[in-house]
């Protein structure tokens, strides 16, 4: 990471104050039927550009314990569970190893069909992976969502991601050994490229996942958001960045190959708020001419994983794109 914008990054985030009254755990609904696992950990050690994961309690399974067993997972219909912290879920740092274990036992033997866990892949050991199998058992399918955001090193530089390929590589055929699928993020929006740049880092990047990584990962496209409290949201400010348009996410999806079309899905595209981001998050730009249709077909392609139906209505919408894209 570089180290005059990890301290700049990590002073912002020393500004960030938890509302009063927030929850150390809190069951949030995404869309349909995937929901998050909220813990409100004390904030991630890395110093993304992007990112305001900012420094909040400081976990302990005294505390979290009364909460969590307040949450009833069994009367909510759950097809995905993702397990989140304020950065890193197997970071020790964030989730206590006592914590983690008695996380793991509380959503254990729920019958929920995915269990996902979002967090920086160096903290991904073999003995974690050995405790997730022993107690989700070997047949609860278990998936990591890891950041990438770009396979160009220049561009990782940019969002000040550390990471070395080679490294992230081995993780991934560790996981795959097993039986623990990947979710990669690729976020699109790049400080400092063109629209254009933008869209094919994200599509070179997609080539990388697919030829690289293990058979049956799948990408996680964000477009970018830009929150108060981090450095893209300073670059805006002092005029030198600003937030992309909405249809250029539209524009990315409707360029992907129809070969992928089944093997990723998005995030974060306007509609959603958590206890990290509510009120102090900035969207992709639509008009009020365009907004609701584009939420409606956000929704809808994040629903349904046909690639001949997802090519359909991308064609649709691209076709009939509003006049505030032309």
């Amino acid at each position: 990471m570089n180290e005059y914008l990890t301290r700049e990054i990590w002073k912002m985030r020393k500004n960030i104050k938890t509302e009063v009254g927030t929850p150390v755990v809190s069951l949030v609904n995404v869309s349909n039927k995937t929901y998050q696992l909220l813990f409100m950990s004390c904030g991630c050690d890395n110093a993304c550009t992007f990112c305001n994961y900012g420094f909040d309690y400081n976990l302990t399974l005294e505390m979290v314990k009364p909460e969590l067993e307040k949450i009833d997972l069994k009367g909510v219909d759950i097809v995905e569970l993702e397990l989140e912290a304020n950065g890193s879920f197997l970071s020790e740092r964030e989730i206590p190893y006592d914590l983690f274990i008695e996380i793991l036992r509380f959503v254990s033997h729920k019958d929920i069909p995915i269990i996902t866990m979002e967090t920086h892949y160096k903290t991904i050991t073999e003995s974690k992976i050995k405790d997730i199998r022993e107690i989700l058992g070997q047949n609860q399918e278990v998936h990591f969502e890891l950041g990438l955001e770009s396979a160009n090193e220049d561009v990782r530089n940019i969002y000040n991601k550390d990471i070395n390929l080679c490294e992230y590589l081995e993780v991934a055929r560790l996981c795959e050994r097993y039986n623990i699928a990947l979710q990669i993020n690729v976020l699109l929006g790049a400080p400092f490229l063109t629209r254009q740049e933008q869209i094919e880092d994200c599509l070179d990047t997609l080539k990388f996942i697919y030829n690289e990584m293990p058979k049956g990962t799948h990408a996680v496209l964000f477009p970018i958001n830009i929150k108060n409290n981090t450095m893209l949201k300073h670059w805006q400010d002092i005029g030198v960045y600003d937030q992309i348009s909405s249809w250029e996410f539209v524009e990315l999806l409707h360029r992907i190959p129809e070969e992928y079309l089944d093997k990723f899905t998005i995030a974060w595209w306007g509609t959603r708020e958590n206890a990290f981001t509510k009120g102090i998050i900035q969207h992709p730009k639509t008009c009020k001419k365009c907004n609701e249709r584009l939420m409606n077909f956000y929704t809808d392609f994040y629903s349904n994983w046909d690639p001949s139906y997802r090519k359909k209505i991308l064609n649709d919408i691209w076709e009939t794109r509003c006049d505030c894209d032309k």
